[in-house]
């Protein structure tokens, strides 16, 4: 699955700042596919500069048009393109770390009782002051800067956009969830699974959403659910596609891709081996059963 975050720190060509926890980015982009998934290990900030782009959670879609903004959780979604018009975004890439500092030397000064929250959605709309406009399109002289700015500068820039952003009533939910993230800044991995199963992620990946080393996330799981990461994930994968199989009329090869498998042959070969029977074959015998 592409990885966001790892791409436009590793790709050359892009107008970008590269800072110790963060990365700041201009993108244009190239449009290739009408949809396709894609993941981040690091939270972002997405404003829109021209054209729209839809966000697509498995409880939530999100339409982010020219001048409007998001806060997108680390972890896995789907993007939507538009043929019609070209677009182009600016992308704020931060690590927990960063969160974490910009929370403790600003953030907690200047908002008012931060409150936690047991399940944060995904994605958060911002509410696009004047101000933070003008922030937002600021970046731009420091991206076209031939001559290297100082690290200290950008940074200072950037949590100033973050406080911006925390000081706005309007965006009061998302204060929250930075001060939820700031207190739980490894992550559950309980929580991480939940949400990302349907997602055709590596074991790597998910437990560098969880903020764990390989070997670390491999002991808490085993832990937490007696089975490890690949076990579950087969067995939880499955059980998703079987209800979409009950409930809805995709096709199998929809089912496959929405339930995380890579590939029709694996998925039709676990399915047969876990329930008996091919998804076709499981799904024409419970409509049998109804008739």
């Amino acid at each position: 699955m592409f990885n966001s975050y790892k791409h436009f720190l590793e790709t050359p060509g892009y107008n970008k700042i590269i800072g110790e926890d963060y990365l700041i980015v201009e993108f244009k982009c190239p449009i290739k596919e009408e949809l396709f998934s894609a993941w981040s290990e690091c939270h972002s900030i997405v404003y829109v500069l021209s054209g729209q782009k839809k966000w697509i959670t498995p409880s939530d879609e999100y339409m982010v048009k020219e001048n409007q903004s998001i806060f997108v959780r680390k972890g896995a979604f789907k993007n939507q393109q538009y043929f019609e018009e070209g677009f182009c975004v600016l992308m704020f890439f931060m690590k927990d770390d960063f969160i974490r500092k910009c929370f403790e030397q600003d953030i907690q000064f200047e908002s008012k009782s931060p409150k936690r929250i047991n399940n944060p959605d995904f994605i958060y709309r911002i509410q696009v002051s004047d101000s933070l406009k003008t922030l937002y399109h600021s970046f731009f002289s420091y991206l076209k800067e031939e001559n290297k700015i100082p690290q200290k500068i950008i940074e200072l820039k950037f949590r100033e956009m973050l406080l911006n952003i925390c000081s706005d009533r309007s965006n009061s939910s998302l204060k929250d969830v930075i001060y939820t993230l700031y207190k739980n800044a490894e992550g559950s991995i309980e929580q991480v699974m939940e949400e990302q199963f349907i997602y055709n992620l590596k074991i790597d990946d998910y437990a560098k959403l969880c903020g764990r080393s390989i070997s670390t996330f491999k002991r808490e799981f085993k832990k937490l659910y007696n089975a490890t990461p690949g076990k579950w994930l087969l067995t939880k994968r499955l059980n998703f596609a079987r209800n979409l199989i009950l409930q809805t009329d995709l096709t199998i090869q929809e089912i496959c891709y929405e339930s995380g498998f890579e590939n029709d042959s694996h998925f039709i070969r676990s399915f047969k081996d876990k329930f008996g029977a091919t998804p076709n074959q499981w799904r024409m015998s419970k409509i049998n059963v109804i008739n």
